[in-house]
């Protein structure tokens, strides 16, 4: 055995204490970082695993669609997989695995897959040109898995129409997180991977101070700088194998913990996370955690090889004195006076804790602030005050109230529902200057309303609350617009003028070479007995984000245009209707249902379930899932940032424990020479609290000033997701906490004094 190593283990086995700290802190880095992106590979593969099964997986739907159409889009370059079904209840089958039986004809289902989710609405509106459809065309063939789509982080996708009739319409989102997941690992790597560096290259540089006497005395008696060198990157290279070997097992363990918590937060939805030791993300941390042992073992190494014996035995080389007393220092105690200057001479000591506690309060401000965000907007329901939704056919329509009645009975969950019809058409308005929003199309005088039929219970407490009249048709004065490409806000609108007297004539559109006229096809329904208002019914507030004027009746009203309309020559069809009968698969009737109920969860399981036993002609729409799904993606999320700070705060109260106890050391002859001129036991201790407490101040007021920006961007970030006339940072909980954090630095420093020997 070479003589460098057998000085390396001698070393090694003479300072254990030494040793065992830097394991120690070498393992807990590892712990972070491999922890981190265990967890993070196993969310999502088990997360894929989930959602994006096989026949899932498809991001567009085109129903019906002509071969013609299907050849012009099937060898995108950005189209990853097609699924083709004969027809809405046939199989799917990948295009390239089709059985012999399978005919590719006019009217057949595709299901298009893209090679990047993130890229959803610029794919869709690629093919949308291509095939150069309508609004209406497209609302009635086209369809975005929204569930999958919203679970990656695309909130609020959808198809909408443009400004003018024959334009093609465009697929836009309100929201998109998609690229937050991968910016929050790699936020998270960064940080840990500098709090690493920091956190060893001081337990490194601790570790070759107390033995630089050793390696003068080494290089005097002809020791060369590189025989020096080797040792000390040996040590650091056994002390690393040995920390990440125990930093990788604690991972494994400390993963396993942490998945089974998020399996329980998340035991209501369809996940289950379990670990998956992908191989490469193991070889990614190992590589992060080498390289963050090798920068930080280089200074302290360099430095222990070139150093002098004459330079060690004055080891005044890092004291920095100052003559200048500040006005401050005059009304301090001695011992407050000796703490304040130790703290400016030998800064380098302290300044690796003072780093530890700004990034503690800097990342549980920050993270604090932002979970109380987040949980503010999954409290917060914008665009429904339902939780679901059902379209029923006629026949559906008759013993839905039984299987509603089969759900409470057997979940206890109370439900309230309320009933309604809806039917889009196009009208004009007379005078037209009553008229204020910009809702016409540009070149015509026509422009879409939708009606919705109330029944007795919904409408009667309606007009009760408006003061109108029985049989009046209340018309909703607030129109909601779209503005942007692929990302759009809302933009709000007041659509007629008050105290104004008009009436309504419903037309029958029609293209006549490329230009739309219209023809007058009912001007008696919808006249007179009208109120204005702003206020809507209880369970219709998604009516806020509508484009279009919305007319309140009741169900007799609704039936009456409804009949007038189906016995005109021109009748009912694609070209004076705009929306009718929506989500229902029996285009013979247009009854919806909205749900009020404890546990969407529950409900929506419930009623799939039915639906796909018992084939019912029955849709749904489950308006809060994603909310109450979001929540508990937002207590996961709250788990791991907080799980996070926690393995800081240990890292940190580690890494002080050392610093401090290695500080005492090196001043051990100072804390003599002050026993010598009479200070006692209790004045070194209440010197070295002073300390304590002056490190503690600098750290916070230098967290509060870095929070500041960051608490900035948090807050400008979500007021795209809610609107709120408060700041919503957690005051006292931050209060609370760095009170916490200063009285275990307290401790740490008390605790520390037990190893000053007295003179």
């Amino acid at each position: 055995m070479k003589i460098e190593t057998k000085l390396t283990f001698n070393n090694m086995k003479k300072n254990k204490k030494r040793t065992i700290y830097t394991t120690i802190s070498i393992s807990l880095c590892a712990f972070l970082i491999i922890t981190t992106l265990l967890v993070a590979s196993s969310i999502s593969n088990s997360f894929n695993e989930n959602i994006t099964s096989k026949y899932n997986d498809y991001h567009f739907v085109i129903r019906n669609i002509d071969l013609d159409s299907f050849n012009k889009i099937k060898n995108k370059e950005y189209i990853n997989q097609i699924y083709l079904q004969e027809n809405d209840e046939g199989q799917l089958y990948e295009i390239n695995n089709l059985p012999e039986f399978f005919q590719i004809i006019d009217g057949i289902n595709i299901y298009i897959k893209y090679d990047n989710y993130k890229k959803t609405c610029t794919y869709t509106n690629n093919i949308l040109q291509t095939l150069n459809l309508t609004y209406i065309e497209a609302y009635e063939k086209c369809e975005l898995n929204t569930r999958l789509l919203n679970s990656y982080g695309l909130i609020d996708v959808s198809i909408n129409p443009r400004a003018y009739v024959d334009q093609v319409p465009i697929c836009r989102v309100r929201l998109n997180f998609t690229y937050i997941l991968d910016i929050m690992i790699a936020i998270i790597l960064l940080i840990f991977s500098i709090l690493s560096m920091i956190i060893l290259y001081n337990a490194f540089l601790i570790t070759i101070n107390e033995r630089k006497k050793e390696y003068a005395v080494l290089n005097s008696i002809g020791a060369t700088e590189s025989q020096i060198l080797k040792m000390t990157f040996l040590e650091n290279f056994i002390i690393g194998i040995i920390g990440i070997i125990i930093g990788f097992l604690i991972s494994i363990l400390g993963s396993c913990i942490l998945l089974k918590m998020l399996n329980n937060i998340a035991d209501s939805t369809i996940y289950n996370f379990k670990l998956i030791l992908d191989i490469k993300y193991i070889i990614l941390s190992f590589v992060i955690i080498i390289i963050n042992i090798y920068i930080s073992s280089l200074i302290p190494s360099v430095r222990a090889s070139n150093t002098s014996i004459m330079q060690e035995i004055k080891n005044n080389k890092q004291i920095k004195y100052k003559k200048n007393n500040s006005i401050f220092e005059k009304y301090l105690h001695i011992e407050e006076k000796l703490a304040f200057k130790n703290s400016r001479r030998n800064k380098n000591k302290y300044r690796i804790i003072t780093i530890l506690l700004v990034i503690c309060m800097t990342s549980y401000i920050t993270i604090s602030t932002y979970i109380n965000y987040e949980k503010s907007a999954t409290n917060l329901i914008d665009e429904y005050d339902v939780d679901a939704e059902l379209g029923l056919s006629e026949n559906s329509n008759k013993y839905y109230k039984t299987i509603l009645d089969n759900y409470v009975n057997t979940s206890g969950d109370k439900i309230e529902y309320l009933e309604y019809k809806i039917m889009g058409l196009y009208a004009l308005v007379e005078p037209e200057d009553a008229l204020i929003a910009e809702c016409r199309y540009a070149d015509v005088m026509h422009f879409p309303i939708q009606i919705i039929g109330l029944d007795d219970k919904s409408y009667n407490s309606y007009i009760t609350d408006l003061k109108a009249n029985d049989g009046d048709y209340i018309i909703y004065n607030n129109l909601t617009k779209k503005e942007g490409d692929e990302e759009y806000k809302y933009i709000y609108y007041t659509a007629f003028k008050a105290n104004y007297n008009f009436n309504f004539k419903i037309v029958y559109c029609n293209y006549i070479n490329e230009k739309e006229e219209y023809e007058i096809i009912d001007d008696e329904t919808l006249r007179d007995n009208f109120t204005l208002t702003e206020r809507l019914p209880n369970g219709y507030k998604e009516i806020n984000n509508t484009e279009h004027i919305t007319i309140f009746t009741n169900m007799d009203t609704f039936n009456n245009i409804e009949e007038k309309i189906n016995i005109h020559p021109k009748g009912i069809n694609q070209n004076n209707i705009w929306l009718h009968f929506r989500n229902t698969n029996n285009s013979d009737s247009g009854n919806f249902v909205k749900i009020k109920c404890e546990n969407i969860i529950e409900f929506s399981n419930y009623i799939e379930n039915i639906i796909q036993k018992q084939n019912l002609d029955i849709s749904a729409d489950y308006y809060s899932l994603e909310n109450q799904e979001k929540i508990i993606y937002t207590n996961i999320l709250e788990l791991i940032l907080l799980t996070i700070i926690l393995t800081i705060i240990i890292i940190g109260i580690i890494s002080s424990i050392n610093i401090i106890n290695a500080s005492l050391c090196e001043r051990e002859e100072e804390f003599k020479a002050l026993s010598r001129i009479g200070a006692t036991q209790g004045n070194i201790i209440k010197m070295l609290i002073c300390e304590n407490i002056h490190m503690f101040i600098e750290a916070t007021i230098i967290s509060i000033i870095l929070s500041i920006p960051i608490l900035y961007k948090i807050i400008k970030y979500m007021e795209k997701t809610i609107i709120l006339d408060k700041i919503l940072i957690p005051y006292t909980n931050i209060g609370i906490f760095i009170l916490l954090l200063f009285i275990i630095s307290l401790v740490i420093a008390i605790y520390s004094t037990k190893f000053i020997k007295e003179e």
